[in-house]
C-alpha cells in the first residue's frame, strides 16, 4: 500500500457516485425510503388478500362438489376421493398407467423368439 495515500486523508466511499448522478438531499432520500416501504407493505397486503380470496373460492368449490351425489360426480368423471386433487389443481391418481408399447420391426421380434425357443 502506498503510504502517501491513506484512508484517513482520502476516505474512499464504498460505492462512489457516477459523475453525472446528482446528490440526494436527506429529505429526498427519506421520501424515497418511505415510498419503498409503503410499496412493500401494500404488496404484502395485496398478496395476503389474494391468498384469502383464493382460499375462500376453493372452500366454496369444495362445498359444491361435496353436495353432489355420487351419480352426479361420476357424470363429470370424479369420485369423492378425487375432490382434494381437483381443488389442488392436480390430476387425480387413477392407479399405475400401462406402459406405452414400443413398435419394433417384425424381424426383430422373430429373432427374439428364436433365441427364446432355443
Amino acid at each position: 500500500m502506498n503510504p502517501r495515500i491513506s484512508q484517513v486523508q482520502n476516505p474512499a466511499p464504498m460505492m462512489p457516485y457516477p459523475a453525472n448522478m446528482r446528490q440526494l438531499s436527506e429529505v429526498e432520500l427519506l421520501r424515497q425510503a418511505n415510498e419503498a416501504r409503503n410499496a412493500a407493505v401494500l404488496s404484502g397486503l395485496q398478496r395476503l388478500l389474494a391468498g384469502f380470496a383464493g382460499w375462500m373460492q376453493r372452500r366454496r368449490a369444495e362445498a359444491e362438489l361435496l353436495a353432489l351425489t355420487d351419480r352426479e360426480l361420476s357424470d363429470i368423471g370424479l369420485t369423492r376421493s378425487d375432490i382434494p386433487f381437483v381443488l389442488a389443481g392436480q390430476a387425480p391418481a387413477r392407479g399405475v398407467e400401462a406402459p406405452i408399447a414400443v413398435a419394433t420391426p417384425a424381424a426383430a421380434n422373430d429373432r427374439f423368439r428364436k433365441h427364446a425357443a432355443a
